[in-house]
């Protein structure tokens, strides 16, 4: 039985997994000794792999497939875990898919209000800002895909509100050259967004797209599509699959175990549970 409550399937981990391996269906089919039209079906999504058949295919391509059966193949198991107190997460939808924005109210006035990622500026979210009548004062963006970023100047009424997204991603957002108010790198948009009383944290952590960046405060770990329930978002290029392992090892280990972490797609988990589970936690790097 495949966990349908995840962002990914299994088949999507094997996919992105062998994408960022750069294997052939018949190289892992020959590291795992399970036939390439079964590895096809498995990927689609047709059949579920069963534990052995995960395991196998870890050995292949270099992750703990018995961890990873442990939470994609038992849907009980997947994560309840609620936010932080002062985030408001609004799931919206982009092309027929979900994801998620997070508004970050103040501890002190919750009328003052951070939004991170936009969902593509859908209504949802832009009704929530206005019946909790919240004034926006930044967006900041973990990455530059348009579910995230899209939309943004819809989001704010005035033109003083900056805007944080890293340079490496202004191609992936053309929108950004039309906004007439202050658009800031995450790490000069923080430190700005201090000085009015907001506590942020931001980490590099590329590999999904090359200005990828996670926000931390009040015990949240935003982290766009760096890092999902039980997987992550498919890397930049094969190349950068090396880079974001790097970058998801350094967020793990970088915040305490009881840190929630939001992504951009799927449920709330935390550092623990996804140091259990996460095969693109639980990876090595040499192969059989």
């Amino acid at each position: 039985m495949l966990n349908m409550l995840l962002e990914d399937q299994a088949g999507d981990v094997l996919k992105k997994f062998r994408y960022g391996r750069k294997k052939s269906l018949k190289e892992v089919s020959g590291a795992s000794g399970l036939p390439p039209d079964l590895l096809r079906s498995l990927e689609g999504g047709e059949i579920a792999p069963d534990k052995s058949q995960l395991v196998a295919l870890g050995l292949a391509l270099g992750f703990d497939g018995a961890a990873m059966a442990a939470l994609h193949l038992h849907p009980e198991t997947t994560p309840e875990v609620l936010p932080p107190p002062h985030f408001l997460p609004v799931r919206e939808n982009f092309g027929g898919y979900a994801v998620w924005c997070t508004l970050l109210l103040h501890p002190e006035d919750p009328r003052r209000a951070l939004l991170v990622d936009t969902g593509g500026g859908g209504e949802l979210l832009l009704d929530t800002i206005r019946r909790r009548n919240l004034r926006i004062e930044g967006i900041l963006l973990t990455h530059g895909h348009g579910d995230h970023g899209g939309g943004f100047a819809g989001a704010v009424p005035g033109k003083d509100v900056p805007v944080l997204l890293s340079r490496l991603d202004l191609p992936l957002l053309p929108e950004t050259g039309l906004y007439p108010g202050p658009l800031l790198s995450p790490f000069e948009g923080c430190r700005e967004l201090l000085k009015r009383g907001w506590k942020v944290e931001v980490t590099e952590a590329p590999g999904h797209t090359p200005g990828s960046v996670a926000y931390s405060t009040g015990g949240g770990l935003l982290v766009g599509d760096t890092l999902f329930c039980g997987s992550a978002g498919r890397s930049y290029t094969p190349d950068d699959f090396p880079i974001q392992l790097d970058s998801i090892h350094r967020l793990v280990s970088g915040y305490p175990p009881e840190t929630v972490i939001i992504s951009g797609h799927g449920p709330f988990t935390t550092i623990a549970r996804e140091k259990i589970h996460n095969p693109f936690i639980r990876v090595r790097e040499s192969l059989s």
